[in-house]
């Protein structure tokens, strides 16, 4: 099955909206929930324990496709390798704690455009090193 470019940027897109929607929902819950002055210390750990779960998710998420991606450019095929990393790079967007990994990510893809495999799984490999 061949994907052009538009069904690229639609699964990016789609990738996108859910990891937005999911922040906004948690963050929601977390908001609602807050102002219980009752257990508002009690919610104060559960919303820093959602935002890890949170962060860890994308995290995993992010590792899984790199992985894929790395296997994607091990056996040729470079339109894989390059989905893979793009859905790893939207999961790592807006988490400031894996800023590297993010920008390994990038590099990779740059090269993966250039053609340099070697370069590519370089990059990749560092970004999963930068992940917990």
């Amino acid at each position: 099955m061949t994907l052009n470019r538009s069904n690229y940027v639609i699964l990016a897109i789609i990738v996108t909206t859910s990891l937005v929607l999911f922040s906004y929902s948690v963050t929601s819950y977390a908001q609602t929930n807050a102002t219980d002055n009752s257990t508002s210390a009690s919610m104060t750990s559960n919303v820093t324990a959602s935002a890890a779960a949170q962060s860890s998710s994308s995290d995993n998420s992010a590792k899984s496709s790199i992985d894929a991606g790395i296997s994607a450019m091990k056996s040729g095929d470079n339109e894989g390798a390059k989905k893979n990393l793009y859905t790893a790079e939207a999961a790592l967007e807006d988490n400031p704690n894996s800023a590297g990994a993010e920008k390994h990510v990038e590099a990779s893809l740059m090269a993966l455009k250039d053609g340099d495999i070697k370069g590519a799984t370089f990059h990749a490999e560092e970004a999963k090193k930068g992940l917990p």
